[in-house]
């Protein structure tokens, strides 16, 4: 395997300070010593903080389209009801591995004040796939008779606030009561939505 770039490491380690610790205490002198060069060097590869900030948004929601992508076609073979139920738990557990859930939190819920609506920008732009993947998977229960018709838009939106509620409840509950929210918004979600 070869040898991770410079700007790969900045890259890394921004994304693993930017999420420990956030935008404001993570100071450019911080990434670079973690990576093992001076601070002027970063200069080489990026303008300044905000450019490495954002570029960091960039590469934390390519992350999560790669992982949503992976979960996808794992399941996609299965019924309507099993494919959202697998999104469901394997959102939930993709945000609890590898500090994945508090980096989310810290970039994307929680950016410098300056810098929203970048942020946001990046945020809607990155959610069309996720869009994709629902519609399609919402399109299949409605032609095989599991869901109600309705438009998807509805099921959409209703499906994000669902994963949304246990994305912020993971951060305060320990896991077995955890599971077992998850558990409950999940059926209450379902019979709100099943073809009877």
């Amino acid at each position: 395997m070869s040898e991770l770039s410079t700007v790969e490491k900045i890259r890394a380690a921004a994304m693993e300070l930017f999420g420990e610790k956030g935008y404001t205490e993570t100071s450019l002198a911080d990434i670079s010593s973690k990576v093992g060069i001076k601070k002027p060097s970063l200069y080489a590869h990026f303008k300044n903080k905000d450019d490495l900030f954002l570029l960091t948004v960039h590469d934390l929601m390519n992350l999560f389209l790669t992982k949503l992508s992976v979960i996808y076609e794992q399941h996609k073979t299965k019924s309507a009801k099993e494919q959202l139920y697998c999104f469901v738990v394997d959102f939930c557990t993709m945000i609890e591995k590898d500090s994945f859930g508090q980096m989310y939190r810290r970039l994307i819920l929680f950016p410098p004040e300056h810098l929203q609506s970048e942020v946001k920008a990046i945020f809607l732009r990155s959610e069309r796939l996720s869009d994709q993947i629902l519609h399609a998977i919402f399109t299949q229960g409605m032609a095989e008779g599991e869901i109600i018709e309705r438009p998807i838009d509805l099921y959409i939106n209703s499906f994000y606030c669902l994963t949304d509620g246990l994305f912020i409840q993971r951060f305060y509950y320990e896991p077995e009561y955890y599971d077992q929210k998850i558990h409950d918004a999940w059926t209450i979600f379902w019979e709100g939505i099943r073809a009877k």
